[in-house]
């Protein structure tokens, strides 16, 4: 194993989880000295201490086991333990122990938009997509007005442009109904410049976009990567072969693709593919595969395939900029993913066999640090705001079941037995460490490729 392969399957994803666990215990510990409550130990971890210190009667360390999570051990947080000082965590009134423990996910939650909005301000790699224009709609205004498949276009009003984002930047400052051209290059040929002029439409949301028009970006339907395991690698497929077509329906650009694949599960599929300037014919059956598709998840076919997207650049945002997305990202984004997967479990799409434990985040981790540090931390603010809501799930051991203990003892103005807090503990514990072998079962078949046909 080289050092990169190192710094990014393993240092990277240390330091997420580190990086999210610390400010979820960051939270109790912090909400627990406000609220008079002594802190003994605060752990990144568990299992036998690695290296600590001692500070104002809290031990600072970092245990064996980081990717577990960790844990602020507080005064008198036991019945064996407490004594009746003031400074125990039972001697704290319902409002501050609830305060106290709600505190770790709520830091992870607003820490989210700061992590994001970092991210953005780094900068994430992004597509240079070319100005080159995919098929369009016959019943779109480009179309209507002369624009067609593979035109390229060179120039949006007076301004030349080179990338997809080019003419979205010159586009997003027009307004409804305003009057614009577009200056295309036709068969490729520097003398066959064509110029269309119309009138853009009214949109339901600002700002205008090209797809309003009955436009989008041209992508070749040539292969730039596979992933493992899945269908194309089995079948022999490589990284630079041109699709042509596919059970001999000729194939004109990546959408094509894609559109063969996802309603073809479990069929054979002939690829006649360009390689090295000879023509190859390769069978290869899709698998299920599942997506999100506007507000739900649906099923579809998957091969495994990746297309070439253009050179990747750093587009970084602006301070103001960066902090509304992950505004965004976090408060609204959030609950609307988190609306997805409930409903993805409804429609039965989904199942525990598809969840993500330690392995598979260790995974996706190295994969994201390989785009940069700004790719690795949106992924870090999307594992906080997670941390945040499984925490907050009413089961026992988990943030969540102490709450809902605490909202118990209120209501009846009884203290639950501490045995019976215990064995709610126990059950809790066997769950979760089930759950966690199931998961981390099903992502390493997943990372071996063993998981899919």
């Amino acid at each position: 194993m080289d050092i990169n392969t190192v710094l990014l399957y393993v240092i990277a994803p240390l330091i997420a989880f580190s990086v999210v666990i610390f400010i979820h215990e960051l939270g109790h510990f912090l909400a627990a000295k406000k609220m008079g409550v002594r802190v003994e130990k605060f752990s990144i971890g568990f299992g036998p201490e690695l290296i600590g210190f001692t500070r104002n009667e809290t031990r600072y360390c970092i245990s064996a086991l980081p990717v577990l999570g960790g844990y602020v051990q507080m005064a008198g947080d036991t019945p064996d333990k407490l004594t009746g000082e003031p400074w125990e965590f039972y001697s704290a009134s319902k409002k501050k122990r609830a305060l106290i423990i709600i505190a770790g996910p709520f830091a992870n939650f607003i820490s989210a938009i700061f992590i994001y909005a970092i991210g953005f301000m780094i900068g994430i790699g992004v597509p240079e997509l070319p100005s080159d224009i995919g098929k369009i709609s016959t019943e779109g205004i480009a179309y209507e007005t002369g624009i067609r498949f593979k035109d390229k276009i060179v120039q949006v009003d007076s301004k030349p442009v080179k990338t997809w984002d080019d003419v979205q930047g010159v586009l997003v400052k027009k307004k409804p109904k305003e009057f614009m051209q577009l200056t295309v290059l036709r068969d490729g040929e520097k003398d066959s410049k064509k110029t269309f002029q119309f009138k853009l439409p009214i949109p339901e949301k600002q700002p205008v976009d090209v797809s309003m028009l009955g436009l989008k970006p041209y992508i070749s339907p040539e292969i730039a990567d596979l992933v493992k395991g899945y269908p194309a690698e089995k079948a022999g497929l490589k990284a630079g072969d041109i699709i042509l077509s596919i059970n001999n329906k000729q194939i004109d650009e990546w959408e094509d693709v894609t559109k063969v694949v996802y309603d073809s599960i479990n069929k054979a599929l002939v690829f006649s593919i360009l390689r090295q300037n000879k023509k190859i014919q390769v069978s290869v059956i899709p698998v299920e595969g599942k997506m999100a598709e506007g507000k739900k998840i649906v099923i579809r076919g998957q091969i495994g395939i990746k297309p070439v997207v253009g050179k990747i650049h750093i587009q970084r945002l602006a301070p103001v900029e960066a902090l509304t997305e992950g505004f965004l990202r976090t408060v609204v984004g959030t609950p609307q993913y988190i609306i997805l997967v409930i409903q993805g479990f409804v429609d039965k799409c989904i199942s525990v066999n598809d969840l993500s434990g330690p392995v598979g985040i260790f995974h996706m981790a190295g994969e994201q640090s390989k785009s940069g540090l700004g790719n690795l931390l949106l992924f870090i603010g999307f594992l906080s705001v997670n941390l945040w809501f499984f925490n907050l799930l009413p089961l026992p051991v988990l943030d969540g079941g102490h709450i809902v203990l605490l909202l118990i003892e209120k209501l009846t103005s009884k203290k639950i037995a501490w045995k019976v807090q215990e064995t709610a503990n126990v059950v809790g514990i066997i769950l979760l460490i089930t759950l966690l072998l199931m998961v981390t079962y099903h992502d390493i078949l997943r990372c071996l490729g063993l998981s899919l046909g």
